[in-house]
């Protein structure tokens, strides 16, 4: 009797240090990040290093909910079909319940709903569309400047040149040019900028010289550009060409990833922005500091997006104290969180904030323009 009783006490014994082991290992397990982005294409590379920054400045400072975490990297391949596999994927998986990503508008209004129905947020780093407020997208929260927000500062810039008639030229079918276009033109009515022509055709050069004479004879003083992908390329291609002398203003997109723009165009383009890449005091020459150190080289705005965006989920969840997404909602909604912009909050789902102004071309580098202009003030 005694032997048992002493094999009794042992093994309970062993079952309170197994507990007590169980309750050590779940402090310490890792949180898995998803992040989604075009990872296999080659300039990605920014947004990875963004991400990555951030993720080690976070599990320095105590990680998530006292978790260290770990980034899952999702290859979407900026295909909207790919999207909505990876979503699902990632839908199905259990760990941190906020993700990051996608890089397309068009696969952001598709995914969104996928991640809500499967009890996740979706954090949108790098699009623009203000979409993400209507009910349909609940769960997706836009964490750059609305469509609304760049097309009021860019045509304020434009008003503020002197520019009254302007031709707007934006990628076929693409949600985010026509979108953006859309906001240039309300903007532009209110400040009593005329646009003489819209296309969003760029077949070859042949046909681009049509354009050109029509421009010409309804007296277009600049050219707005929403372009994406290979036709920014196309059109500059054309520009130059056609020794093209108009101002262009081009959306935020042409600085996503290096296009190939002509030296001649380069020094007629203002870009319509956010990341202040020449700072010197404030939380983003910080983080020009901390990227250069570990990087070597200048970050970009998708890297300052994706490290915002990454080191916004960890103190939304650090905030509510919990990874539940209603709590979660609660925070985003309630309050105001220090980022590398500063101190930013959400409008419904959009974020609110973010100074935007124009950019030009120095030494082959985008910098901020002196900014008088008074844009980027949202009417939404």
């Amino acid at each position: 009797m005694k032997k048992h009783l002493m094999i009794l006490s042992i093994l309970l014994t062993g079952l309170v240090f197994c507990f007590g082991c169980t309750a050590e290992t779940a402090k310490t397990n890792t949180l898995s990040v998803d992040v989604v982005y075009p990872f296999s294409q080659e300039y990605s590379e920014s947004f990875k290093n963004g991400i990555e920054l951030a993720a080690k400045e976070i599990n320095e400072q105590g990680g998530i909910l006292n978790q260290t975490i770990a980034i899952n990297y999702n290859d979407d391949g900026n295909n909207t079909n790919t999207a909505v596999e990876v979503a699902t994927r990632i839908g199905e998986n259990p760990g941190f319940p906020i993700v990051i990503g996608h890089r397309s508008t068009d696969d952001v209004l598709k995914v969104g709903s996928i991640y809500n129905q499967n009890n996740k947020l979706l954090f949108a780093p790098i699009i623009a569309s203000s979409k993400l407020n209507l009910a349909e997208n609940e769960g997706a929260y836009l964490c750059a400047p609305s469509d609304d927000t760049m097309a009021s500062e860019m045509v304020n810039s434009m008003a503020a040149q002197g520019i009254r008639r302007i031709a707007v030229v934006h990628t076929a079918g693409n949600t985010y040019g026509k979108d953006y276009i859309q906001k240039v033109e309300e903007h532009a009515g209110e400040a009593g900028i005329e646009i003489v022509d819209a296309v969003s055709y760029l077949p070859n050069l042949d046909y681009f010289r049509y354009y050109l004479k029509k421009w010409d004879s309804l007296g277009a003083q600049a050219i707005v550009t929403a372009c994406v992908g290979e036709d920014i390329t196309a059109l500059y291609g054309y520009l130059e060409k056609t020794g093209n002398t108009r101002p262009i203003f081009a959306s935020y997109d042409i600085e996503i990833q290096p296009y190939i723009i002509p030296q001649s165009m380069k020094s007629l383009t203002q870009v319509t922005s956010y990341f202040n890449n020449t700072a010197t005091a404030g939380p983003e020459a910080a983080f020009l500091q901390a990227y250069q150190q570990a990087y070597g080289k200048n970050p970009d705005l998708p890297a300052a997006q994706a490290y915002m965006n990454m080191h916004l989920a960890a103190a939304a969840a650090n905030q509510a104290q919990s990874l539940d997404v209603a709590a979660l909602k609660k925070v985003l909604g309630e309050n105001s969180f220090d980022t590398v912009y500063g101190s930013l909050s959400f409008d419904k789902r959009l974020i609110d904030g973010i100074p935007v102004f124009q950019k030009i071309y120095v030494n082959d580098q985008l910098v901020p323009r002196d900014n008088l202009t008074g844009g980027g003030q949202s009417s939404e």
